[in-house]
């Protein structure tokens, strides 16, 4: 099992000498004022929980855009702060953008463009020429950022994460001063679609330029790497050798890997065992909040690619075909609110309060309802009482590049005595072979394989949740990261 040491240890070896720089849209932590003062916060999302402990383990600094209403006070003026705050290990320096930046950027092109084309789930992307120019003037600011960081320093090694900065990669190296070494690379957090559905995008070669400039690139899959090669032969007309996931291009050699992106299995173990936790276990139970036999979670960030709505469809058709479980099981739904801007996200927050209502009155019995929704992030003691206490935890995207919720339930299920339910279409369906596989789609199916689940004895439950774990405990976060820096590390001189 790889620690957080040994990826400290890993990075100080293979990268010495070289200036270490994360870039991503999302900042590991926000400033933001409250009746109580400033406070930092954490954002939801797999990106910045994955990348916070290699920081902290490592140092550095993270380039990431300023979103807080209190981030602007609380930086320097090179626009930096140390973090986290009680315990400072790196540097976050925040790009500025101004609402209509980000309107255009990260509202528009990134999530009205590229997130739906890559997620394929039959949500039309938004062509928009000013999202478009929107999207390269913020990469812009990036790479500014970025040059600014790395003035004056012989060599360094940035690794670009996610789909919002696909032209910042080829915008820092043309602007590099010719002596300096750098070593770029790029983690695409979603899927990468298949190339005739890239081929859609009317800007689909400017964006595989830009990628091309790294050394590296990664994704989840390996079939997300097939993709991106694919479209690269079919835009730039450029033969890559699949048999080596390599490609070469204006004298490079770029190499594309899949890397499965895991949690902190340790700490979250840790955390699901506090003292508080087993209170609020506890409290769960007690006869005026659950005092039903089953126990159903779900943990999502709300959006069109996580299934809620399926999930909801195949828990009434559970409750419909199988009566008996009717003021037997409930099932809690903690939704955190995502790009509320956007006209879709604001109709599937309807649609999804809608479902629930409707599905509660259906089948409300006195003080029994099937579904408590939760809008909003649970606190931690709160989310792993709920992992441990669950017999069971849906996990059901109708896309989804990896999906650490899978793995963050399988961490913190200690007990051993919840059972996993995962979507056919999340690339942690590769690895986790001993969840309760479900295609989304399929309500009938869908519906009996909850029943199924919740009937399956102690013993198995046990022994599929010891095999999940003891995987997600080796294929951890850091041995993700491990195996990332040390790809990188082929290209250090």
């Amino acid at each position: 099992m790889v620690s957080a040491k040994d990826v400290q240890e890993l990075v100080k070896s293979k990268l010495k000498g070289y200036k270490f720089i994360i870039v991503s849209n999302r900042e590991p932590y926000i400033h933001m004022y409250t009746p109580d003062g400033v406070q930092v916060k954490t954002p939801a999302g797999g990106l910045t929980a994955a990348l916070d402990p290699l920081m902290q383990a490592t140092g550095g600094i993270w380039v990431a855009g300023g979103s807080g209403d209190a981030d602007r006070e609380n930086v320097d003026a090179q626009n930096r702060c140390r973090v986290p705050p009680a315990n400072p290990k790196y540097v976050l320096k925040r790009v500025w953008m101004s609402k209509n930046e980000v309107d255009k950027f990260y509202f528009g092109f990134s999530n009205q463009t590229l997130w739906p084309l890559c997620h394929n789930v039959f949500r039309g992307p938004v062509f928009d020429k000013s999202f478009w120019s929107g999207y390269k003037h913020s990469n812009t600011l990036y790479a500014e950022a970025i040059r600014q960081e790395t003035k004056g320093i012989d060599k360094a090694f940035i690794w670009f994460h996610d789909y919002h900065l696909g032209l910042a990669p080829k915008m820092v190296r043309n602007g590099a001063p010719k002596k300096q070494k750098l070593v770029l690379a790029h983690f695409w957090h979603i899927p990468w679609p298949t190339w005739d559905t890239f081929t859609l995008l009317p800007w689909a070669e400017e964006i595989l330029d830009g990628m091309l400039a790294n050394d590296l690139i990664g994704f989840h899959l390996p079939s997300y790497c097939v993709n991106f090669l694919a479209s690269v032969e079919k835009v730039m007309g450029i033969k890559p050798d699949y048999g080596t996931l390599n490609v070469k291009y204006k004298g490079r050699t770029i190499h594309v890997r899949p890397f499965p992106i895991s949690v902190d299995f340790d700490t979250i173990d840790k955390l699901a065992r506090n003292p508080g936790v087993k209170r609020e276990m506890k409290r769960v139970r007690a006869p005026q909040y659950i005092p039903y036999k089953y126990i159903g979670v779900g943990v999502d960030r709300i959006d069109y690619t996580k299934g809620i709505l399926e999930r909801f469809r195949a828990i009434d058709r559970f409750l419909e075909k199988y009566p008996e479980y009717q003021n037997n099981f409930v099932f809690v739904e903690a939704g955190a609110p995502s790009r509320t801007r956007i006209p879709d996200y604001m109709k599937l927050n309807e649609e999804i309060s809608k479902a629930v209502d409707k599905i509660n009155w259906k089948y409300m019995r006195g003080y029994w309802k099937p579904i408590i929704y939760i809008e909003g992030k649970l606190n931690p003691d709160r989310l792993f009482a709920l992992y441990r206490t669950a017999d069971l935890c849906v996990v059901s995207p109708i896309q989804d590049g990896m999906n650490l919720v899978a793995k963050e339930f399988i961490s913190a299920n200690v007990d051993c005595t919840g059972a996993l339910m995962l979507s056919k279409f999340a690339g942690a369906t590769e690895e986790l072979e001993d969840a309760v596989i479900i295609n989304p789609y399929d309500v009938e199916g869908f519906a009996d394989a909850i029943k199924d689940t919740l009937d399956m004895s102690p013993k198995e439950k046990r022994r599929r949740m010891k095999s999940l774990r003891s995987h997600v405990n080796r294929n951890n976060v850091f041995k993700w990261l491990s195996d990332f820096i040390c790809e990188v590390a082929k290209f250090i001189s």
